[in-house]
């Protein structure tokens, strides 16, 4: 169970003021507030809803990835009909690549905090992909300018098990791998984890999910211990799972009801904004591309028709918004922005991603 907090945890506003967790006036609606920490040199954007802050930290943003490398089928006429339709700066026809980040949520309640994905974490190695390979990043620091230390997080859901998604579940102590937040509860769906451990069971050689299994998830099974939990699990009163399978074969999205409304964090159900304009377009990396289409298409289908507030996992900033029906297809439309310090992101990839097509 989480730890009670309630009145009393502390935590900082994006002016860098120590405020109390859900005390003080609270917002008429959600906003977005973007930050940009000039000593991290990086930028954040939190949703504000009520007493209830979430905050994307990418743990990678805005990559250039060869559109090929995750989108096989896509050919340059493809690429230059996505580019009309999808955010700006997101699809370069002439690059042949795609925006690309790796989004951590934190949320940030009265009665807990919760970590949304791990991202790819540090120190792991991963051969076969060079730019996740031996990282040392400043991903603690940047949580601990938000007012958390690894001890103060109360929940971590790893929406599947993939490497991208759980390198934060551990860092190295020595030669050892202890869990990041020893406090956490580390839940993931019950079908996910039984899965990769059968895979890991049978694969000799330890590389399952690019090693990720054996540096990011057995060590939590053999300390603190995974909570298995059924795919459509409430974690705690308005913080739900729900089954999402088809990328992975148990893999969740999770669903925040906030005073101000319903915020999905859509993990891999959709990988980037083109693939709201074409149902179509299947991501490489997907087990059963057929069912990841079907679940992308209720997911979107229900995110439009409720006003969710949507929280992808790999598109590039700005993060949080909301579906607009475009014929009989769907454009991501960016909640408003109220910005603060001077801006980092500037609409275009940082640096292309080694991968190989």
């Amino acid at each position: 169970m989480a730890r009670p907090t309630g009145a009393g945890r502390l935590t900082q506003d994006f002016q860098g003021n120590d405020i109390e967790a859900g005390i003080g006036p609270e917002s008429a609606r959600m906003k977005v507030v973007r930050r940009y920490l000039q000593e991290l040199d990086i930028e954040l954007e939190r949703l504000e809803a009520g007493p209830v802050a979430v905050t994307c930290i990418p743990d990678m943003a805005n990559v250039a990835w060869p559109a090929k490398a995750i989108f096989g089928g896509l050919s340059r006429g493809d690429l230059e009909a996505a580019a009309e339709r999808s955010p700006a700066g997101t699809v370069d026809p002439a690059g042949d690549t795609v925006a690309l980040s790796f989004n951590c949520y934190v949320i940030q309640t009265p009665d807990y905090v919760a970590l949304i994905d791990g991202g790819i974490g540090d120190s792991k190695e991963r051969p076969h992909r060079p730019a996740w390979h031996r990282r040392e990043t400043r991903f603690l620091d940047t949580l601990k300018a938000i007012g958390i230390a690894p001890e103060d997080v109360d929940i971590v859901i790893n929406t599947h098990l993939h490497a991208d998604h759980v390198g934060w579940n551990t860092r190295r102590e020595g030669e050892t791998w202890r869990p990041t937040f020893p406090n956490a509860r580390y839940v993931v769906s019950e079908i996910e984890l039984a899965h990769w451990t059968a895979v890991h069971e049978a694969e000799p050689f330890g590389t399952t999910l690019h090693g990720a299994f054996a540096d990011s998830v057995l060590p939590i099974i053999r300390s603190v211990g995974f909570e298995p939990v059924a795919s459509d699990a409430e974690v705690v009163p308005g913080l739900r799972l729900r089954p999402a399978p088809g990328h992975s074969p148990g893999m969740v999205v999770v669903s925040l009801s906030t005073e101000e409304g319903d915020v999905l964090f859509l993990a891999d159900a959709v990988h980037h904004p083109l693939q709201l304009g074409d149902d179509s377009i299947a991501c490489n990396f997907c087990g059963d591309p057929r069912q990841a289409r079907a679940t992308r298409a209720a997911l979107l289908a229900d995110a439009a028709a409720a006003n969710t507030v949507l929280a992808p996992y790999h598109f590039p900033a700005p993060v949080f918004g909301r579906l607009e029906a475009d014929a009989a297809s769907f454009r991501f439309c960016p909640l408003e922005i109220e910005a603060t310090g001077q801006p980092a992101n500037k609409n275009a990839p940082t640096r292309r991603h080694p991968e190989e097509n």
